[in-house]
């Protein structure tokens, strides 16, 4: 079984061909590239079965180069050292991740899964546009205008918006609350599918904050708030949570 290994980090790639050679015997050597570019190239000629990729690098990121990989068949595996929000998006989209520094049970875990899939022959149910999209957003702030001065909040860290008189009442991951000058349409230009979804003509909520939905449209976000879903939107919001595989949060 082929497989290779790209990160701009050489000790990174030691360990995890030491990981690879004291824990599993079906792989060929690996190939290995500190230069995602010479790694891409060496990619799109061989086909490889398991890719493990960094994602942050120098030259072409491991999520930018996913966007020119011509081997839909080879199974990714991202490591990284990237926060929570990078994470839940690979579980949700059942691609596999290494967060560095990740143990040997971590590696066998990740490794054992992609062979399964591998040994299986089953398609990986993913939306690579829609898993892109949605980390492009990882690292990105957004200005919150207010009366007083304009914050910058990462946008991951988002709970909610809440439309108050005109105003845009924002609700983050830390729990602090800003009122914006601004109003909730200012916001979803920037605020958009898939990381967001306008449920209410009062409410933007981020996806990945939701814990259940209800058939009556009442989402339950994991704050432990209740918001509602309008009518003609519910559709449209089911239809989102199965492109992104979170149909199980649906009650």
């Amino acid at each position: 079984m082929t497989i290779v290994l790209i990160d701009d980090d050489i000790s990174d790639i030691e360990y995890c061909k030491k990981s690879l050679s004291t824990n599993f015997d079906c792989f060929d050597t690996p190939q290995c590239f500190t230069d995602p570019l010479e790694g891409l190239e060496y990619l799109n000629e061989h086909k490889p079965d398991l890719l493990i990729v960094d994602v942050e690098m120098p030259n072409l990121t491991g999520l930018e180069l996913m966007k020119y990989l011509k081997s839909p068949n080879t199974e990714v595996i991202f490591s990284t050292a990237h926060d929570k929000f990078a994470i839940e998006a690979y579980r949700n989209f059942a691609l596999g991740f290494l967060l560095k520094p990740y143990s040997q049970a971590e590696f066998i875990a990740v490794i054992t899964k992609a062979l399964q899939r591998l040994a299986s022959g089953k398609k990986k149910n993913i939306n690579s546009k829609l898993l892109l999209d949605m980390l492009a957003l990882e690292n990105k702030k957004i200005a919150i205008p207010t009366l007083g001065c304009t914050y910058f909040a990462n946008i991951s860290d988002i709970i909610r918006l809440e439309s108050v008189e005109g105003y845009a009442k924002i609700y983050l991951q830390d729990g602090n609350i800003h009122l914006s000058s601004y109003g909730i349409k200012f916001f979803e230009n920037s605020l958009t599918s898939p990381l967001f979804f306008r449920a209410h003509k009062s409410h933007l909520v981020n996806i990945q904050k939701i814990k259940k939905f209800f058939p009556d449209g009442t989402l339950i976000l994991e704050t432990g708030e209740r918001i509602p879903v309008a009518r003609r939107r519910r559709t449209s919001l089911l239809e989102l949570f199965n492109s992104q595989g979170l149909g199980s949060n649906v009650a």
